[in-house]
């Protein structure tokens, strides 16, 4: 009886295990899933974790693209007014009471806008003044942009002044576009310092394109030809006149186009100052802090190559007062040539040799501007044996350019193609080479300190206020400059 009492327990015990066994059995396969379900919504916010970044970083690549493009739009308009009308001069001195004349006046009244950065000099030494840079820079804007809207429809109109018919409109509105352009060195780049050097480099990158976009579309124009026809007069002779073939489209569209240019420009630099993905990249660190790290930061990238004639970099002045004298010289020397003399004889130059020789030589001289400072900027050289070599390489451009507006109107090699080549090449040449200088000697005194960059400055401006002037007086006054009929 025992043993059959005691096997019956161990089977009783038996089967209470396997029930609860069996009762314990869903709830693990429940917990199991449960697990499942939470290490797979675990692994889906894991796999999540690592995108967040990434859309942080292109969004914030996304902001980078937009001011960058803002920036680019906004320097555009510092001297796109300007470089247009400069590029129209072979259309407008075919038609201007002025003629051939017509560049040494707006050599002059460019020099004159020069008033507006002094005034806005002199508003520094009133502290109390309660106008913002960011107001006066859309004043400017706004300025310019109204002002190549007129120049559309009364860029022909004339007015009687002492007796002789004179371009006024033309002359009122060319100081609006110079009083934008002398301005913008002093109001929009201290206004782009608000933000992160990178949105500088944009900003003057938009201004290297101020001359490079017009150059593109007055090609694209092309130049007004001219030709001989001949007309009978009432007498029964007949004579020939000069008459002038339209070109694709006519200045009033090209002032038009630069016009709608403008206005972009201008509306970029409302979005730079209203959107908050601009604001969102304002540096608030002061200047003088932002100064001192970028000279620490691109110190390397100016450093030049090491050379005997290469300048090392140091705190303090390299130069010996020699060179700094012979560097301020330079650069006034080819100021004076270069933004006032030869402007203001160029048509003198190039028109003999026919208005499409005028035209390209306009056009693309104003392209190898921006172009030699891309390459300036990306490589720059603060050799002085660079710097005098093409200095002294861009004398011989100045005195073939000079000799062809003196011996006008019949010039060297006239009616030969060589000549329309030679005359071409040198003044491209001359643009592109005296572009490189000047910023090439701007770096020397930028890395220099003190000073230096003041009296860049200040020669620069004194240099081509003395060419203009000087070119006015020999063009208007004196006989040494002819024009070229060829009917005659």
């Amino acid at each position: 009886m025992l043993v059959i009492m005691s096997t019956v327990d161990s089977s009783l015990q038996k089967n209470s295990h396997s029930q609860e066994e069996s009762l314990h059995q869903p709830l693990k396969t429940m917990e199991t899933c449960t697990n499942l379900s939470e290490g797979a919504s675990l692994l889906h916010e894991a796999a999540k974790l690592p995108q967040q970044p990434i859309m942080a970083e292109r969004q914030r690549r996304n902001h980078y693209y937009v001011v960058d493009l803002l920036a680019a739009l906004f320097g555009i308009s510092a001297w796109l007014s300007i470089n247009a009308l400069y590029t129209q001069l072979p259309l407008l001195v075919q038609t201007s009471p002025e003629g051939w004349s017509l560049p040494s006046y707006l050599s002059v009244i460019i020099q004159c806008a020069n008033i507006g950065p002094l005034l806005y000099s002199l508003t520094h030494k009133f502290p109390s003044r309660s106008l913002r840079d960011s107001t006066l820079i859309m004043f400017l804007l706004m300025l310019g942009t109204v002002a190549m809207f007129t120049m559309s429809f009364y860029y022909t109109h004339t007015t009687e002044i002492f007796n002789e018919s004179h371009s006024t409109p033309l002359f009122s509105l060319t100081f609006c576009f110079a009083l934008v352009g002398c301005t913008s060195s002093v109001l929009f780049i201290p206004f782009m310092n608000n933000y992160p050097e990178i949105h500088l480099v944009s900003y003057l990158v938009g201004e290297g394109l101020s001359g490079l976009i017009p150059s593109i579309v007055s090609l694209v124009q092309g130049v007004g030809n001219s030709e001989c026809e001949e007309i009978e007069v009432v007498n029964g002779t007949s004579v020939l006149e000069h008459v002038i073939l339209p070109p694709l489209f006519s200045p009033k569209i090209f002032f038009l186009i630069i016009f709608s240019i403008m206005l972009c420009s201008t509306i970029s630099f409302v979005l730079l100052n209203k959107l908050p993905t601009c604001k969102l990249m304002v540096d608030n660190t002061s200047v003088s802090n932002r100064s001192s790290t970028l000279e620490n930061t691109n110190e390397s990238d100016l450093q030049c190559d090491n050379t005997p004639e290469s300048l090392p970099l140091s705190n303090a002045s390299t130069l010996t007062p020699s060179l700094y004298c012979g560097l301020l010289l330079v650069q006034a020397v080819i100021s004076m040539f270069a933004n006032g003399a030869l402007p203001s004889i160029q048509s003198y130059s190039c028109l003999p040799y026919g208005n499409t020789a005028y035209h390209l030589a306009v056009n693309l001289s104003n392209m190898a501007n921006p172009i030699a400072c891309f390459i300036a900027f990306f490589l720059p050289r603060t050799s002085l044996v660079t710097i005098f070599s093409m200095s002294a390489f861009s004398v011989v451009t100045t005195v073939y350019a000079i000799t062809t507006a003196v011996m006008s109107p019949y010039p060297p090699l006239q009616h030969q193609l060589v000549g329309l080549i030679l005359v071409v090449s040198c003044w491209i040449l001359f643009s592109g080479m005296v572009s490189y200088v000047k910023l090439s000697i701007a770096a020397i005194f930028r890395r220099e300190g003190g000073k230096g960059l003041f009296w860049y400055g200040a020669v620069t401006q004194t240099g081509a206020a003395i060419g203009s002037i000087a070119m006015f007086y020999f063009v208007n006054f004196t006989h040494l400059f002819q024009s070229y009929d060829p009917c005659s």
